[in-house]
C-alpha cells in the first residue's frame, strides 16, 4: 500500500470518488463542479500499485486548545468507492494521515463523521454539541419590540471578510477548539458554496461598528422556501437581538428559518411563545489525539500542582499511542514518556498496574475539556485506580467551555 499526495492526472477520479461517496442520489456526473486544486486543503490517497483505493482531505487549521494556539489538522473528504469497501483501506488511510500528522509536530486532529461509531472505534471522541433552530420568521418578530433593536444592515462581499473575521474571533475568544481562520478559508469555504454563493448580511451598530453577521441561503422546498443560515454569528447579545430581527423581516418572503449556534436553548427564554420554535441539539465534530507524549508536553498546568502518575493507553490505530506512559507535573509544566517498548512482554502487567486505564478517543475528550475527568469515568472508559492519580488528572484537565464551529 502506498499512501501519498494525489497526483494531478487523479484529480477527476478523486472527485468522483467524493461524488459517489456524498451525493450518489444525483447519478454520475460527466463534469463536476469544482476541481481540488481551487479547494482549500491538501488531497492525499491510498494507492495499491496504480489502483486508487480511498482518498481524503486535510485541511491545515490553528485552534485554541486550553488558551493555547496550536496546530490542529481537519481531516475530510474521505472516500472510497464501492469496489473497493469492506477492505479495510480507509482504516489505512486514517493510520497514515496520523502518522504524517505526527511527522509535521501535530497533537490533535479533529473530523465531521459520517457514522461516529465508526470513528469512535478507530479513536475520535465526540468534542462539540450544538443547536439548531427552526421556526417561522414571525416567531422571532419580538426582536423588533426590543429596547436593543437598532443599527444597521448592511451587504457584505469577500472583501470584507476582515470585518466579520474579527465578529467570529470576538463570539468565541472563550471557547477552545475554535479556530483561527485565513483569509482563504473566508473567501472560500464561507463566501463561496460548490452549490450557489450565499447572501451574506452584518449588523452595526450605532457607532458603526460591525458586530454580527449572518451567512445563508433561501431554499425552496415541498413546504415553501426556507431562509437556511450557514452561520449567524454575534459578538454580544445586541448583535445576536438584531440578527434574529433581519430574521423575522422575512416573513413576507419564506416559510421557515433555520440557523445553528451554540449547544445552548436560550431562544425559547426570549421567545413570546417558545412552542413556536423547533430546538434540536446534535452531535457536532469529533477529535482525537494524534501523540499522546506531545499532547500532555504541549500544555500549560498549574504552577502548584506537583504530581507523578501513570497511565495505559489503548489505540488500536496508532501503535505509538498503545501503551503506558509515565506523566510528571511540576512547574506549570508535564513530562511524558512510554515506560516500556512496544514490544516489551512486560508491556500487559505495565497496563494492569497502571494508575490510569482509558482509551484514547476518551483521553481526547478530557484533554481538549469537553469531558471533565468524572464525566469521562462515567460516560467513557476511563478508568482510575488512585485518588492521586484523579485528583491529578482533574486539576490538569478542568472542564472547558468547547465548541469548534468550523464545517469542514
Amino acid at each position: 500500500m502506498d499512501y501519498r499526495e494525489l497526483p494531478d492526472d487523479r484529480k477527476t477520479q478523486f472527485q468522483d470518488y467524493l461524488h459517489y461517496a456524498f451525493s450518489a442520489e444525483d447519478g454520475p456526473q460527466s463534469d463536476h463542479e469544482t476541481d481540488p486544486d481551487e479547494r482549500v486543503g491538501d488531497e492525499r490517497a491510498l494507492f495499491d500499485g496504480d489502483e486508487m483505493l480511498c482518498v481524503c482531505r486535510h485541511y491545515w487549521f490553528r485552534a485554541r486548545v486550553r488558551g493555547r494556539w496550536c496546530e490542529m489538522p481537519g481531516l475530510s473528504a474521505v472516500a472510497s468507492p464501492p469496489e473497493h469497501r469492506r477492505e479495510g483501506n480507509v482504516t489505512r488511510l486514517l493510520a497514515e494521515s496520523l502518522a504524517e500528522y505526527r511527522d509535521r509536530g501535530d497533537f490533535l486532529t479533529a473530523l465531521w463523521a459520517f457514522e461516529h461509531p465508526f470513528y469512535e472505534r478507530h479513536g475520535w471522541g465526540l468534542a462539540t454539541k450544538f443547536t439548531e433552530y427552526d421556526c417561522e420568521p414571525d416567531a422571532l418578530a419580538f426582536a423588533r419590540d426590543s429596547p436593543l433593536a437598532g443599527g444597521t444592515f448592511r451587504k457584505l462581499d469577500p472583501d470584507d471578510w476582515d470585518l466579520l473575521d474579527s465578529v467570529h474571533a470576538a463570539a468565541h475568544e472563550n471557547y477552545d477548539l475554535a479556530i483561527d481562520r485565513t483569509e482563504e478559508w473566508w473567501r472560500e469555504k464561507i463566501f463561496d458554496n460548490w452549490r450557489g454563493d450565499p447572501y451574506v448580511y452584518g449588523w452595526a451598530d450605532e457607532a458603526g461598528e460591525v458586530r454580527g453577521y449572518v451567512v445563508y441561503h433561501v431554499r425552496d422546498e415541498d413546504e415553501g422556501k426556507r431562509l437556511q443560515a450557514k452561520e449567524l454569528v454575534a459578538a454580544d447579545r445586541a448583535a445576536r437581538t438584531n440578527l434574529l430581527r433581519f430574521l423575522a423581516n422575512h416573513d413576507s418572503q419564506v416559510e421557515r428559518v433555520s440557523f445553528y449556534g451554540l449547544n445552548e436553548t436560550a431562544l425559547l427564554d426570549v421567545a413570546r411563545d417558545p412552542g413556536d420554535i423547533d430546538c434540536e441539539v446534535h452531535p457536532g465534530p469529533m477529535v482525537r489525539i494524534v501523540d499522546v507524549p506531545t499532547a500532555i508536553e504541549a500544555l500549560d498546568y498549574p504552577h502548584d500542582l506537583d504530581a507523578e502518575f501513570t497511565v495505559a493507553v489503548s489505540d488500536s490505530l496508532a501503535d505509538w499511542n498503545d501503551g503506558t506512559f509515565r506523566v510528571a507535573v511540576a512547574d506549570g509544566r508535564a513530562t511524558c514518556e512510554p515506560t516500556t517498548d512496544a514490544a516489551d512482554a512486560t508491556a500487559a502487567a505495565d497496563v494492569t498496574d497502571a494508575d490510569v486505564t482509558t482509551g484514547i478517543g476518551a483521553l481526547s475528550q478530557v484533554v481538549v475539556g469537553y469531558h471533565s475527568v468524572e464525566d469521562a469515568e462515567t460516560l467513557a472508559d476511563l478508568e482510575i485506580r488512585t485518588p492521586e492519580a484523579r485528583d491529578a488528572l482533574t486539576a490538569m484537565f478542568p472542564e472547558r467551555d468547547v465548541f469548534l464551529h468550523e464545517g469542514f
